[in-house]
């Protein structure tokens, strides 16, 4: 492996890390605020789904951008300083999915999310594309 994948891993690998401290941060403020029966949190049942959906989607996609560093980034091209298109499509999607569902529970009108949740179609479109380059990478890759 050369400089560029190590560098590309290691940014994945503190992107992965700091991401899953984060969305499992907020799930454990989520069971405490359901622990203490926060009318909050407990009376508003969309924000509750909406919160629950960005905690689960976090922490999963925080583990694909983990699994990318030890799996992805070796199978990769990499020849410049610049971060690969498909590890920085990957990092793009795990913080506008479960941003986007999370912060859609704040302000939102009756019934229906906030504006924050279009953040979400953008952020599967990136993740999409991060996973095509990859599954690319894995089938034309002869290592």
């Amino acid at each position: 492996m050369t400089e560029h994948h190590l560098v590309e891993q290691a940014r994945a690998r503190r992107f992965g890390w700091t991401g899953l401290l984060v969305w499992a941060a907020l799930g454990l403020a989520l069971e405490g605020a359901h622990g203490f029966k926060l009318d909050a949190y407990l009376g508003d049942e969309l924000a509750r789904m909406l919160l629950r959906l960005g905690h689960a989607h976090g922490v999963g996609l925080a583990l694909v951008v983990l699994l990318y560093s030890a799996t992805g980034v070796p199978l990769l091209r990499l020849s410049s300083d610049r971060p690969p298109p498909a590890g920085s499509l990957l990092r793009a999607g795990a913080v506008l999915i479960p941003s986007g569902f999370a912060l859609s529970a704040f302000g939102h009108p009756e019934g229906d999310p906030s504006v924050a949740i279009f953040a979400v179609p953008l952020g599967a479109l990136a993740l999409l594309a991060g996973l095509a380059i990859i599954a690319r990478a894995a089938w034309t890759n002869p290592r």
